[in-house]
C-alpha cells in the first residue's frame, strides 16, 4: 500500500484498517502538535514539518518514477502555492497558534470539524444541488459551534481564548474555501504531485511566516528530546504514511465510508486530550461535541450521496 497503489478487489479487512489508521493518526495530530510546540516554535516547527515531509516524499517519488515526474507548468505552481498557502498556511496555522496560546486540542479539534459544512455553503453559492438534510445538518452543527463558543463568550477578560478560537474558525474556512476551489484550478493529474508540491510549498510560506513573526530557529533547533519525537512522528507517520493509507482509501473505498474520518477524528482527539494534556471534560463541551459531530454526520451523508465531499487535498492535518 506504498505511495499510489491499487487494488481490484480489497477486502474489507485492509480497507477498515487503512481507515483505522486515519482515524487514530489523523485524531492523534492535534495531541502530537500540542507535545511538539512546547518547546519548539509553533510556525516554523510546523513549516519544516512539511519541508522535511515534502522532501522524504519527493527523494521516493524520483527513485520510483524518475525526475519528469514532477514536470508542471507556472500556472500549476502558483495554484499548488495558494493551496498551500489556504490548506497549510492559514488552515494548519491558526489550529497549530490556537493550540500555542493554549486553547484545548479537543476543542480546536471540534471547531475543526465544521470543515464540511463551509464546503457545502460553498457549493450551495455556486449552484450546486443542495438537499434539505445538509441544510439541516449545517444548523445543527453551527448550534454546536455555538455551544462550544459559549462558555469563552460568558467568561470575563477571556478575549485571547476567545480570539483564537475564532482563527481556528477563519482558517478552517480558508481550508474549506482551498478545497473548494482545487478542482477548478487545473492541478496536476497525479495527485502524490499535488501532495508534493502543496507540502512544499504550504512549508515554505509557514517557515517564513515563523521567522518573519520572529520565531527563533536556535529555539527550533534546541528543543527537547520529546519535541523532536513528536515532530518526526507528526513527518512520518502524521504526513506520509497515513496520507498514503488516505490515498489508497480514495482509489479502494466508498466515499462515505470515507467521509466518516470527518466525525470521528474529532473524538479521537477530544479524548487523547482529556487522557494524555489533563483537558477538561465539561458537560458543555459534552454537548456541543454531540451536536456538531450529529451535524457533520448529517451532511457528510447527504452530500456524499451527491457528490464527493472529500477530495484526497482535504485530508492533511
Amino acid at each position: 500500500m506504498w505511495l499510489y497503489t491499487t487494488m481490484s478487489n480489497p477486502t474489507n479487512s485492509k480497507i477498515w484498517g487503512a481507515l483505522w489508521v486515519v482515524y487514530i493518526v489523523w485524531g492523534s495530530t492535534y495531541l502530537a502538535i500540542e507535545y511538539s510546540i512546547r518547546s519548539m516554535p509553533p510556525l516554523l516547527a510546523m513549516g519544516s514539518r512539511f519541508l522535511a515531509a515534502s522532501s522524504l516524499l519527493g527523494i521516493v517519488l524520483v527513485i520510483k518514477f524518475g525526475p519528469k515526474f514532477f514536470q508542471v507548468s507556472l500556472r500549476q505552481i502558483l495554484a499548488m502555492a495558494l493551496l498551500g498557502a489556504l490548506l497549510l498556511g492559514l488552515g494548519l496555522g491558526m489550529v497549530t497558534l490556537a493550540q500555542f496560546n493554549d486553547v484545548p486540542s479537543g476543542m480546536v479539534a471540534l471547531l475543526i470539524s465544521a470543515l464540511p459544512f463551509w464546503i457545502a455553503i460553498f457549493k450551495a453559492i455556486e449552484g450546486a444541488k443542495t438537499s434539505i438534510w445538509s441544510w439541516v445538518g449545517i444548523g445543527i452543527g453551527f448550534i454546536g459551534v455555538g455551544i462550544l463558543l459559549q462558555p469563552e463568550l460568558s467568561k470575563p477578560n477571556n478575549s485571547s481564548h476567545l480570539f483564537w478560537m475564532f482563527m481556528v474558525i477563519l482558517g478552517n474556512l480558508g481550508w474549506a474555501f482551498g478545497t473548494y476551489i482545487a478542482p477548478r484550478l487545473g492541478l496536476p493529474k497525479q495527485t502524490l504531485v499535488v501532495t508534493f508540491y502543496q507540502m512544499l510549498l504550504g512549508g515554505v510560506g509557514i517557515t517564513l511566516a515563523g521567522l518573519l513573526a520572529k520565531e527563533s530557529l536556535k529555539d527550533f533547533f534546541d528543543a527537547t528530546f520529546a519535541s523532536w519525537m513528536w515532530w518526526i512522528f507528526l513527518v512520518l507517520i502524521g504526513s506520509i504514511a497515513t496520507y498514503t493509507a488516505y490515498l489508497w482509501l480514495v482509489a479502494n473505498a466508498p466515499v462515505g465510508l470515507i467521509a466518516t474520518y470527518a466525525y470521528v477524528n474529532p473524538i479521537i482527539a477530544v479524548l487523547l486530550g482529556v487522557l494524555f494534556l489533563d483537558e477538561k471534560l465539561s458537560i458543555t463541551l459534552l454537548i456541543g461535541a454531540v451536536v456538531v459531530i450529529f451535524g457533520v454526520f448529517l451532511v457528510v451523508k447527504t452530500e456524499s450521496k451527491l457528490t464527493e465531499i472529500v477530495s484526497p487535498i482535504v485530508g492533511e492535518k
